[in-house]
């Protein structure tokens, strides 16, 4: 796994080898790119393999790599003085993470974590500069993905000051239902095993709140369970509680 130096820049894995990354043409934004880029960029980064939980990078002062997600999920989150967690999303199979350093000279501020099993590519900067120069629908793709969570964090904000705990919990669950969802004879299952505390720290609100609003949800029909993931049945009605459009008044806060 890769760590991190007293210094706060990115030290080598211990024992990395780079390996095959053929495969890695599933990947959309890497599907123009010919053999031998491929064999540059397989040449330039390191494999990694991370279990649940482990830490994929940390704040740095001067980060000088980004990543490339090929399996599992990973979870972007920020702790504040008081060491609360804030989870700011997460990150799917083929999109590029911690990439702000190959945009300027920014420190990385953020922790990256395996929320499940993970294989993750760590590309230098200038490396993926490269890329960027010599494939300009590269930089498209990133910039959408960039866009994309750009726009979820600016939602979230909206939210949190808008919505009471109720329809912003609704709002999340259908986010991740759009990013991670599976149609199964119950309803759309959101295929990621996330906990009563990761949902709370999304829509910022306690894990206690968190757990009251999903108990009131089963028990309207809206959702139900199976095993650490949540399943909706009633996505129309849910989408009308996210807009607070339901029988709840909307209030500010944290719930």
């Amino acid at each position: 796994m890769g760590r991190m130096d007293e210094l706060g820049t990115e030290a080598e894995p211990d024992g990395a080898t780079a390996r095959d990354v053929w495969h890695l043409r599933s990947v959309d934004w890497l599907q123009e790119l010919a053999p031998e880029e491929i064999e540059k960029l397989r040449g330039a980064s390191v494999c990694l393999d991370y279990t649940e939980g482990d830490t994929i990078f940390a704040p740095a002062t001067n980060p000088n790599s980004l990543y490339l997600l090929e399996k599992g999920l990973a979870r972007i989150y920020r702790l504040s003085r008081e060491g609360e967690e804030t989870t700011f999303g997460y990150v799917a199979p083929g999109e590029v993470f911690g990439e702000l350093t190959v945009f300027g000279d920014y420190p990385r501020e953020s922790f990256a974590q395996a929320a499940r099993p993970c294989r993750v590519w760590r590309i230098p900067g200038v490396e993926f500069q490269r890329l960027l120069s010599a494939r300009p629908s590269l930089v498209l793709e990133v910039t959408r993905q960039i866009g994309t969570r750009l726009k979820r964090i600016e939602s979230r904000v909206e939210n949190l000051v808008f919505r009471n705990a109720r329809s912003r919990l609704a709002h999340i669950l259908i986010e991740l239902a759009e990013d991670f969802g599976r149609q199964t004879e119950d309803g759309i299952c959101i295929d990621v095993d996330i906990t009563q505390a990761e949902l709370a720290t999304l829509v910022g609100i306690t894990r206690q709140t968190a757990n009251v609003n999903l108990r009131d949800f089963e028990q309207e029909g809206l959702t139900t369970r199976s095993g650490r993931q949540v399943v909706l049945v009633g996505i129309d009605a849910l989408r009308r509680v996210a807009l607070g459009n339901d029988r709840s008044e909307p209030e500010a806060g944290k719930g």
